[in-house]
This record gives structure tokens, C-alpha cells and sequence, in this order.
């Protein structure tokens, strides 16, 4: 996939414009002479135009009319080069552009889902930085939910999830072979009711952190809704069922709380308490 700049195409439009004024200048008398030598300045500003216009040529891999492009700039920085000479290559160039972009196929994206899609990391630098492991998924869940597979954005978000959750499960020493959500909730449920004065020190000393975990963790499990298994403590899609845009945006956004929550609270080392 290419990056595609439509504001590109709206400035070749304005061209238009400046090759008219720049057309009136081979004009000799009432005459329009196509042997009259360029104007320094309009080779100046054409040149910058078409630097602009061969940088999105390459941009979305236009062989063609790259290739005429840069005909048009070695033109413009010959002495001797015509207004005739120049002008010839609009036709060509306007010709390979349609037959290129034909074969071609452009998704629009609102303002919104071109923000998850261009700044995937906002608002999720203190994640990555104290979970690294989960940038890759963080970066999938919200360019696959701006591209509108919202299943596949909420398959990333459960990745995000599980890294967090056997980081937590350590914090909280969990022992079981399959460290997966039950265990975890179980282990941290099981010290959210033990009596305060029964706590250990550490216990103690991360009792708020812990209920908050709980909270957005509850907060996330509700965002699942039916639609995630919890079947042996991992995290699965139960069938294929589409998942709704606002669904998915429920999950992507519960799971930055749960994972915000949790790289704010945890210690560095999560072996030692």
C-alpha cells in the first residue's frame, strides 16, 4: 500500500492558471510564437512545481509519468529550452497520468481514522515505553480499525492484553502453568478480599493500585461482552461473528485504560515486588 496525497491532484488543477499567464508570454506582437526561449523566471517556478510533482510520482510509484516528469525538469534547465518545447509534454503527461491511475484503487478515511492511521503511538507512548513488546499490536489495532477491520483491531487489542496480563500475573505471583486472564483476575480478586490487616506489606502498599486494576479490567472484560471465550484463562474470539465499528472502539479504548493503568502502577521489575 502507497501513500496517496489527494491534495496533489488538486494542485495540478491550479497549473492551469500559471501556464496561462506564463502562455501569453510567447506571444510576439498578436503572434504566438512556440520558438521563443523561456522566461528565467517561469523555468524557476515550473521547476518547483514539477519537483513537488515528481516527489508524489515516485511517492506512488508512477514509472510513466515520472519518466515525463523529469523530461519536463531537464527542459526547464536548458538556456536555450522553448515555451513550445515545454508545453509539449502536458498532453503526455496528462495522458500517462490517466492510464496510470486507472489501474489504481484509493480508500478514503475520515479525519478520525486517519489519525489512528497516521499516529498510531498518540496517547500510547507510556505503553509502548514500559510494554515494548506490544507496539507492533498497537499499531495494527488502530491502522486495522481505521481501515475498518474492526475484528482484526480487536484480535490486536487481545494481544495487548495478554502481554499485560502475564506481567501482572508475575507482579501478583501467580503460579498457574496457564497464566491467562482467570488466573490473573482470580489472584487479584482473591487479595482485593482479603482483610487489610492480612495483607502482606507489599499487598498492603499496592492495595489502590490493585482496585483500580480491577476496575478498568472490569471495564475491559464488559467491553468483550459476549463476543471474547475465556476458556482455559486465554482470550479467543468465540466464532466469526462481524464485530460493530462501536464495539471495537469500545475495546480499543478499555484496552488503553487497562494497559495505561497497569504501566503506571507496575514496577519495572515485576519479579520483585
Amino acid at each position: 500500500m502507497l501513500p496517496f496525497d489527494p491534495t496533489f491532484f488538486m494542485s495540478l488543477s491550479n497549473i492551469t492558471g500559471i501556464y496561462y499567464k506564463s502562455f501569453a508570454k510567447a506571444f510576439d506582437g498578436d503572434k504566438w510564437s512556440a520558438e521563443k526561449v523561456m522566461d528565467s523566471d517561469d523555468k524557476e517556478l515550473f521547476d518547483q512545481i514539477y519537483a513537488d510533482v515528481q516527489v508524489n510520482c515516485e511517492n506512488m510509484q508512477l514509472s510513466a509519468s515520472l519518466a515525463t516528469v523529469k523530461k519536463m525538469r531537464a527542459c526547464l534547465k536548458r538556456s536555450t529550452s522553448t515555451y513550445g518545447e515545454f508545453f509539449a509534454f502536458g498532453p503526455e503527461l496528462n495522458g500517462r497520468l490517466m492510464d496510470e491511475m486507472q489501474g489504481r484503487a484509493f480508500i478514503s478515511m475520515n479525519s478520525l481514522e486517519a489519525k489512528h492511521f497516521n499516529e498510531p503511538r498518540e496517547k500510547w507512548s507510556d505503553i509502548v515505553e514500559r510494554f515494548p513488546d506490544a507496539e507492533t499490536d498497537i499499531i495494527e489495532a488502530r491502522r486495522c480499525f481505521a481501515l475498518g477491520r474492526y475484528a482484526a483491531s480487536v484480535f490486536h487489542c487481545l494481544q495487548i492484553s495478554e502481554i499485560g496480563l502475564i506481567e501482572l500475573g508475575t507482579f501478583l505471583g501467580v503460579t498457574d502453568p496457564i497464566s491467562g486472564w482467570s488466573a490473573v483476575v482470580g489472584a487479584l480478586q482473591k487479595v482485593l478480599a482479603t482483610k487489610y490487616q492480612d495483607l502482606e506489606p507489599w499487598q498492603r502498599q499496592n492495595r489502590d493500585f490493585l482496585e483500580q486494576v480491577n476496575g478498568t479490567a472490569a471495564a475491559l472484560k464488559n467491553a468483550w461482552r459476549n463476543k471474547i471465550s475465556h476458556a482455559h484463562g486465554r482470550l479467543t474470539f468465540m466464532g466469526n461473528s462481524d464485530v460493530a465499528p462501536d464495539l471495537a472502539e469500545e475495546v480499543l479504548l478499555a484496552t488503553r485504560s487497562f494497559m495505561r493503568r497497569l504501566a503506571a502502577g507496575l514496577p519495572a521489575r515485576t519479579s520483585e515486588h
